[in-house]
């Protein structure tokens, strides 16, 4: 009987090769540095209609939960805990004007994110598609 040897060594020469090419380009599809962001303007879809609790902040400093004034972040932040014990599911959303502090919604952020709040959202004003 005679042994046949086959030889392995170009089938893996192809395949490391093949591992290389894919190391090499990946990192160039993978990069996102041709994203444009622009703040706060936005695209969004439509909005779903469903109950969510809605926290306005405005230009004059005022927090509303609802549409009712609160005096401070702390009694806010005990309302939406009960709220939130209600339905753990209920969606947050923060509607901050565009001249307020980022650092101002950052604190309302977390206070939603310490009461409990598994869905959160920022409210934006939708694009018209004319002024793009």
């Amino acid at each position: 009987m005679k042994s046949v040897s086959i030889d392995i060594l170009p089938m893996a020469a192809v395949g490391l090769i093949l591992v290389l090419v894919m190391m090499i380009i990946a990192p160039m599809t993978m990069a996102h540095n041709d994203t444009p962001v622009t703040v706060p303007l936005a695209r969004t879809a439509e909005r779903k209609v469903e109950e969510n609790l809605t926290i306005s902040y405005t230009v004059e400093h005022e927090l509303l939960l609802n549409d009712v004034r609160y005096e401070d972040l702390t009694s806010l932040g005990l309302q939406l805990e009960q709220e939130i014990l209600r339905d753990p599911y209920i969606l947050v959303v923060i509607r901050a004007d565009k001249e307020v502090l980022h650092s101002e919604v950052l604190d309302i952020l977390a206070l939603a994110r310490r009461a409990g709040a598994l869905r959160i959202a920022c409210a934006t004003k939708r694009l018209d598609e004319g002024n793009s």
